[in-house]
């Protein structure tokens, strides 16, 4: 896949029994189910969906974002339901970096769900996208998302203090990089 040529949609990437997938209209259901959760929330830097008008305005937010080419959004389908998501954002091809994110359903966590659908997106941005560094902005009191980090052998760069304002105060983030050379299928958690 040439990066430079936008074509209509993302491609389905495949994970060990996940996979990552076009979203659509019919989805809207379950992100703002997904994206309506406090807790599925609690750690982005964005507000929770709280009616179908606002699914339909983040859906499309997703759509102009790949169209613009800085944004890559997956759904993760496990078992034929959408339980999550998958990002590339901040998409620098000039640079040859991106930072990554996700999301999971509360109910599905703790399954290895995401360790599965990371994989096959970071093969596909160092791969098909020649990414050369994939970050990460993560809350420190995000301790899944920094387990699942490490496990796919990204290195804590940096602290960026009292980076978010959020409503108990302001908030600190662990930066954490990965580049093409460090990852192998599977990173550190082969």
């Amino acid at each position: 896949m040439n990066p430079d040529r936008l074509q209509s949609r993302l491609p389905t990437l495949e994970g060990d029994g996940v996979q990552l997938r076009w979203l659509e209209e019919a989805d809207l259901p379950a992100l703002l189910a997904l994206f309506g959760d406090p807790e599925v929330v609690r750690f982005m830097a964005i507000s929770r969906l709280r009616s179908r008008t606002e699914a339909e305005l983040f859906l499309q937010s997703i759509v102009e974002g790949f169209q613009e080419g800085s944004l890559y959004q997956w759904g993760v389908e496990l078992d034929g339901q959408l339980v999550g998501t998958c990002t590339l954002a901040g998409i620098n091809r000039d640079n040859r970096h991106a930072e990554i994110g996700f999301a999971l359903d509360p109910a599905r966590r703790g399954r290895g769900v995401m360790v599965r659908a990371v994989r096959p997106l970071l093969d596909f941005a160092f791969g098909q996208l020649d990414m050369h560094r994939i970050e990460a902005d993560v809350d420190p009191r995000n301790t899944p998302s920094i387990r699942l980090l490490e496990k796919q052998g990204f290195t804590r760069e940096g602290l960026l203090r009292e980076r978010y304002l959020e409503e108990d105060g302001f908030q600190d983030a662990i930066i954490y990089g990965l580049l093409r050379r460090e990852w192998s299928h599977g990173g550190g958690g082969s």
